[in-house]
């Protein structure tokens, strides 16, 4: 696996993640102990270390009946094993202040100031972020690379960011919950296209997601040669409707050159999109497909 960029892009900037409209606070200081306060920290904690399943159980309902949690996991590219062990580590020493809040009724709005470790300064400590090598690493390395971080953390030998960042919450049965607004999004489907002579399959492992604008989103093909010979494919990639496809931006595809495959051989290939900026009232869905062309 290639080094995971996303991590740095979360750490970096939490506001990448959600996207929204600027709001009117008043000037109450809330208490970092109070419920919807602690729940929103739980879950920034948890969206930073890539721990998606815990940060799945702590957004909204309403959110959750519109995306399902291993689509969710799958498409933000959690961390697993060691690197995930890490990813907690590090969370460990965000610090995060509330600045401002308002709420009526169920709704309620945080703004937060936070200090997050810079992730991408760690790259060499952390072997780049190769989650296949951190995780393969002995347990004994393991532990060293813990413990320099912690050392890091007690020298203050660590680099951090500063930010503000604001929230929306929804109350569930009397339970704060962080709230996406996924049902304001754009559905975005995928989909592929083979010649079905040229012995090449390819499938989404996501068919379809909901995603804001400001939001990164990771989805990956599997493509396999079924053929007895060697294949070589490129890749050309459409967007439609055309009026909103430039509001979707690749940031990374393994995708970009030809795919060259061995006979039997099954690879996974992911990319990264950003949907970014405001998109027409009526854009309610756009369609990806990627177009195998095999090379003779």
């Amino acid at each position: 696996m290639q080094p995971i960029r996303n991590f740095v892009i979360l750490a970096v900037g939490v506001a990448l993640l959600f996207s929204i409209p600027a709001y009117l606070f008043v000037a109450e200081r809330p208490s970092p102990e109070s419920e919807p306060v602690r729940v929103l920290m739980k879950y920034l904690k948890a969206v930073y270390a890539r721990d998606y399943r815990q940060a799945y159980r702590l957004i909204s309902a309403q959110d959750r009946r519109l995306k399902k949690e291993d689509v969710y996991v799958r498409e933000r590219g959690a961390f697993s094993g060691f690197t995930l062990e890490v990813g907690r580590k590090l969370s460990e020493f965000i610090e995060i202040r509330p600045v401002k809040t308002d709420f009526k009724d169920d709704r309620g709005r945080i703004k937060l100031s936070l200090t997050l470790p810079d992730a991408n300064s760690l790259s060499e400590l952390l072997l780049n972020w190769d989650e296949d090598r951190l995780n393969a690493l002995p347990r004994t390395e393991q532990k060293r690379i813990l413990t320099s971080l912690d050392q890091l953390k007690r020298k203050n030998g660590l680099t951090m960011i500063q930010g503000e960042e604001e929230f929306t919450m929804a109350k569930e049965d009397r339970v704060w919950r962080v709230y996406l607004d996924w049902a304001a999004g754009v559905r975005v489907n995928f989909a592929a296209t083979v010649p079905p002579e040229d012995g090449l399959e390819a499938r989404p492992t996501i068919k379809e997601t909901v995603a804001r604008s400001g939001e990164l989103f990771q989805i990956a093909y599997r493509v396999k040669n079924l053929s007895a010979k060697k294949i070589s494919a490129r890749i050309v990639h459409r967007v439609e409707p055309k009026s909103v496809a430039q509001h979707l931006d690749l940031v990374e595809c393994a995708l970009l050159l030809p795919v060259r495959m061995l006979p039997g051989e099954e690879k996974e290939y992911a990319s990264t999109y950003l949907l970014q900026g405001e998109l027409p009232d009526d854009a309610k869905e756009l369609s990806v497909t990627y177009e195998f062309k095999v090379e003779h």
